[in-house]
């Protein structure tokens, strides 16, 4: 595992590089897209974890933060949603320069599966496709802070103030960020990509329209339920949310036999 930062100098990103160790290395590696918030916090170390089993299969693979999050420079409320979709286009390229590869993989996490899916639309280097409990749209992003800070008792730092900042555990969402948010739709874009697997912890009907979607435009379309806590928004009392075995399982279990046939 090697820290490091990398990118422009004057907006460089901060990633942690797993490589690829064993005796049968892959041809493929990883670029793993944290969600947003509070929910990047809950989502590390089952982050960490899978690049852990991925470098353990062969599979160089790459984490990372976006500008304006985490340890990587620049502010978030200069932020939009075209500077962070060409911040994973920066860590792709990135992998393929320290490793020499051609063929490099996302795997995105609710807000980071909208970016990596967007991404993977624009580029003709994407191979595959990982999306997790994905955000389907940005409009349906803000539904769904919208309806969290309207439920009773919801908690007093959770507001819009008088700029049209959205607070939401604890970080602010930008009028320019949430904007270009609504730009992105899942089920708006055609893919390029033709091996993809949702999983996802819970069911609703989001994730059955993408799932239509992606039946109909995917070739090698894998849908998986795999039952864990999935309140991004809220850490269940036994913090089954910050690593999800089933779902780990299933994300490394599908990239290992894909690769295989």
């Amino acid at each position: 595992m090697k820290p490091f930062f990398f990118g422009p100098s004057a907006s460089q990103l901060y990633g942690v590089y797993h490589p690829a160790i064993g005796s049968h290395l892959k041809t493929e590696g990883f670029v793993l897209c944290y969600p947003f918030g509070q929910e990047y916090m809950r989502a590390h170390r089952a982050f960490r974890q899978i690049a852990v089993q991925l470098s353990k299969n062969g599979f160089h693979t790459l984490r990372f933060d976006y500008r304006g999050t985490g340890d990587s420079a620049e502010n978030l409320e200069d932020m939009s949603a075209s500077d962070w979709l060409g911040d994973i286009g920066t860590a792709v390229e990135e992998l393929k320069s320290m490793t020499g590869l051609k063929k490099i993989s996302l795997i995105g996490l609710r807000m980071g599966a909208l970016l990596a899916n967007t991404i993977s639309n624009q580029r003709d280097d994407i191979e595959r496709l990982v999306v997790w409990d994905p955000i389907i749209s940005g409009s349906a992003y803000e539904e769904e802070l919208y309806s969290e800070l309207n439920k009773e008792n919801v908690e007093a730092w959770n507001f819009i103030d008088e700029e049209k900042m959205l607070h939401f555990n604890g970080f602010a969402l930008t009028p320019t960020l949430r904007e270009s948010l609504k730009k992105l739709d899942m089920l708006d874009v055609k893919t390029k990509v033709d091996s993809v697997l949702q999983v996802v912890s819970t069911e609703n009907v989001y994730f059955s329209r993408l799932r239509q979607c992606f039946q109909k435009e995917i070739s090698k379309y894998q849908y998986s339920y795999s039952e864990s806590p999935s309140d991004w928004n809220y850490v269940d009392d036994f913090g089954g949310i910050l690593l999800p075995q089933p779902v780990i399982k299933t994300i490394v279990e599908w990239v290992t036999e894909k690769t295989a046939l």
